[in-house]
């Protein structure tokens, strides 16, 4: 409303002038009522243009409004009852009136991430799934069951010790992007180039499982993955250790699009402002990514009042997963000028290297604990130390994607929060290469795939 005042105040003001002018060449000596110029116009915006005839406009005249002692052409004193009004000094143009003055085009498209190269740094707390389930062993007193009961137990895996019975630790991680600006398209699209970390997670667990021991049941602990091998059926204590870490360099070439034309706002005292209108900008990017994956996995028998000697067995699967494929990947965000948010996407259909290696150190060389509850068969005696490993070549894939918001600290910096899922698959995970009894030497088992999430925060820079 007040940007509408003062144009209509300076187009009466422009009026007024003209019909001053026409009206003093007319009617030169005819008098008439004084004309109260103020009441339309303040006097520091008025203008008199040099062209229609005032003298030197180098020097400052007056406007005289005929009262009939003289006339606005006619020169002399003015009236002492009348105002002055400033001249310009310069030529009159149509620039001079600052209502009629036009905004220029403008897009904030320059505003943000102006510079030749950007980058971003992020810290991610990610979570692991929990790892493929297998039954690693169970109590004796399960075997003085029924048959039945005891199969429903196994089958429903509640009682046991299984390789999923604790979550895999919180752990950090970092994402790192460096990207060069190319230039833009004939599409007025950004072209970049830019390279990215995503990793350095680290997950870890630990997990124990006791026989009962007391003077009414002293039992002992089973294992199904072996019924020959020493060092494991007849402990008391089983012991299991779990860790995996995931890191991926990824190169991509990337197109983007900018904001479009801005907002112009004209201001109560007649300025134009400059505001960026809100737009989705997707993206587009494609290149390739290389990840490397790894697992180890270890399961222990003990027997307290046992020497390792005599009683002990050591089973250790440790994978190796390399991935390498094309990487194609997307975003969508909704930007202005204090705020964006919305999503990012990659999906890298791979060929998979997975490689395992197994090892077992076990013997038991004359322990038997005759008082055990239930009565038992001898448990197996002997020494058996081997190694093996296996390799295989296969599909797998690579996705993430990325739940986004950020602030604007300036055109050229933002803070960002974000929510991440990961998605590996067709890799050798350690928990699906058991082989305890030998079954199949040097096997391999691709067909594992682990799933991250967690919250991301990071700061993003362009210069």
């Amino acid at each position: 409303m007040h940007a509408h005042q003062a144009f209509l105040r300076r187009l009466l003001a422009t009026a007024v002038l003209a019909g001053l002018a026409g009206s003093a060449v007319g009617r030169a000596a005819e008098p008439g009522p004084t004309l109260a110029l103020d009441a339309a116009l303040p006097a520091s915006d008025a203008v008199v243009p040099a062209e229609i005839g005032l003298g030197d406009p180098l020097e400052p005249r007056g406007v005289v409004a005929d009262s009939g002692a003289g006339s606005i052409l006619g020169g002399g004193e003015p009236p002492p009852e009348v105002f002055e009004m400033p001249v310009s000094a310069e030529g009159f143009t149509i620039e001079d009136m600052p209502a009629l003055r036009m905004p220029y085009e403008a897009s904030s498209g320059s505003w943000f991430g102006s510079g030749e190269y950007y980058g971003s740094a992020e810290v991610l707390f990610m979570s692991r799934g929990r790892q493929y389930r297998r039954i690693l062993g169970f109590d004796s007193a399960l075997l003085a069951l029924e048959p039945e009961t005891f199969r429903e137990i196994l089958k429903r895996k509640q009682g046991l010790l299984t390789t999923d019975a604790l979550p895999y630790n919180v752990s950090p991680g970092a994402r790192i992007t460096l990207g060069e600006y190319l230039g833009r398209d004939y599409l007025d699209r950004d072209r970049s180039l830019e390279l990215t970390y995503y990793g350095g997670m680290s997950f870890y667990q630990q997990d124990a499982w006791n026989a009962v021991l007391n003077n009414s049941a002293q039992t002992f602990l089973v294992t199904p993955l072996s019924n020959a091998t020493p060092g494991f059926t007849g402990a008391q204590q089983f012991l299991t250790t779990s860790n995996a870490n995931f890191n991926s360099l990824e190169l991509n070439y990337k197109i983007h699009r900018r904001l479009g034309r801005d907002q112009m706002v004209m201001v109560p005292n007649g300025d134009w402002t400059r505001h960026a209108e809100r737009g989705w900008l997707p993206s587009l990017f494609f290149g390739t990514r290389l990840a490397n994956y790894n697992e180890e996995f270890s399961f222990s028998g003990r027997a307290f009042d046992q020497p390792l000697s005599t009683f002990g067995g050591d089973y250790l699967i440790q994978t190796q997963n390399w991935l390498w494929g094309f990487n194609l990947g997307a975003e969508l965000v909704s930007r202005n000028e204090f705020f964006y948010w919305g999503l990012r996407g990659r999906a890298a259909p791979a060929i998979a290297f997975d490689g395992t290696q197994q090892q077992l150190d076990a013997r038991n060389t004359g322990y038997q604990a005759p008082g055990a509850f239930p009565p038992h068969s001898p448990f197996p005696t002997g020494t058996e130390v081997w190694k093996m490993a296996g390799e295989q070549i296969g599909p797998g894939f690579l996705g993430d994607l990325t739940i986004m918001a950020g602030w604007n600290l300036t055109p050229n910096s933002s803070l960002q929060l974000g929510y991440d899922f990961l998605w590996i698959a067709g890799v050798a995970t350690a928990t699906r290469q058991f082989n305890l009894n030998k079954i199949k030497q040097n096997q391999i088992d691709p067909g594992g795939q682990v799933f991250l999430q967690g919250f991301s925060f990071g700061y993003n820079g362009a210069w």
